[in-house]
């Protein structure tokens, strides 16, 4: 993100906008744009920013195409991937069963408990492995077992993004706990807790999502699986076409997409929750999914770099 800077020369303060950009792992580019020798006013910044953060999109974009990560951060997630999968196929039926329920229970607790749910670790364990249900609210304990169906309904999906299956997918999610919106595009104007951005009024929500999966599909010619995956995540909160439900949503449609390209799926942990909406909300500031894609990569480097290799 760009931020204001000041240089003292010859017993002047000269004052710039400046940003960081990444060139490959490791390596940074400072862009520096030059605004006068006075410090510029809040309304004035904010103003100077957006137009710069256009122009260092614009940079980095020659640079880079149009992708999100550097051509390193891409060849190592593949090779991450690759290796993964490698070791994965290697081990006997049970070992990967359990491998796969590990993540559907993780994934099932933090996506839900990243917006509220009560259940712990281990009640979710036991409610999607034993069907033993916690004394808890019963909308935590529906809602956790629609997460496990949906992801699993995603996973064996044979089409692609398209309205159909992002309408399925939340019904699906929320039939039981909140029926009257569950696969319905939003009737009144939402918001995001602690976010200063405007969301797609309910009457733009048609014409927002047609141009959604428009843009999916040029884009997932263009991307890598992880920047597909950040993009689509991203894109789809900002519109946030549902009364309630997007982030859930939105990770469900990550995760479709990575499985779709052949990507392992991702588990968000509920404790880097704010370092996650603080990404979506950079995001929503420079217009594009760069600063989700970085986060994902991250996660996944974490969570498969030494997955499986004891087993």
């Amino acid at each position: 993100m760009a931020y204001l800077t000041k240089l003292r020369k010859g017993g002047k303060v000269y004052y710039y906008l400046a940003e960081n950009i990444r060139l490959a792992a490791g390596r940074r580019k400072q862009v520096r744009k030059y605004v006068g020798t006075e410090k510029p006013s809040e309304t004035r910044l904010q103003t100077l920013m957006a137009q710069f953060e256009e122009e260092v999109e614009t940079e980095q974009t020659k640079s880079q195409g149009r992708h999100y990560l550097t051509p390193d951060e891409i060849t190592e997630a593949d090779r991450i991937n690759k290796e993964f999968w490698g070791r994965y196929h290697k081990q006997t039926p049970s070992v990967r069963e359990q491998f796969d329920q590990n993540f559907v229970m993780a994934f099932v607790y933090n996506t839900n408990s990243i917006e509220g749910s009560t259940l712990s670790p281990k009640e979710v364990e036991l409610l999607l492995s034993e069907n033993i249900s916690p004394n808890k609210p019963l909308d935590d304990v529906l809602e956790a077992k629609a997460a496990q169906r949906t992801l699993q309904f995603v996973k064996e999906h044979p089409g692609d993004l398209d309205e159909d299956l992002a309408l399925k997918i939340h019904k699906m999610y929320f039939k039981d706990t909140k029926p009257k919106i569950a696969g319905q595009y939003k009737t009144h104007q939402n918001r995001v807790s602690g976010s200063r951005f405007e969301l797609t009024p309910p009457q733009y929500v048609l014409p927002d999502m047609k141009n959604y999966f428009q843009e999916y599909q040029k884009l997932k010619k263009e991307l890598c699986p992880l920047e597909l995956a950040a993009w689509a995540h991203w894109k789809l909160v900002r519109i946030h076409p549902f009364q309630d439900g997007n982030g859930r949503t939105a990770r469900i449609v990550m995760n479709f997409v990575l499985n779709k390209h052949g990507y392992a799926m991702i588990d968000i942990k509920t404790k880097e929750k704010q370092q996650y909406f603080n990404a979506l909300e950079k995001c929503h500031y420079n217009n594009n999914a760069r600063a989700l894609a970085v986060r994902l990569v991250r996660r996944f480097k974490k969570q498969y770099l030494h997955a499986l290799e004891n087993e």
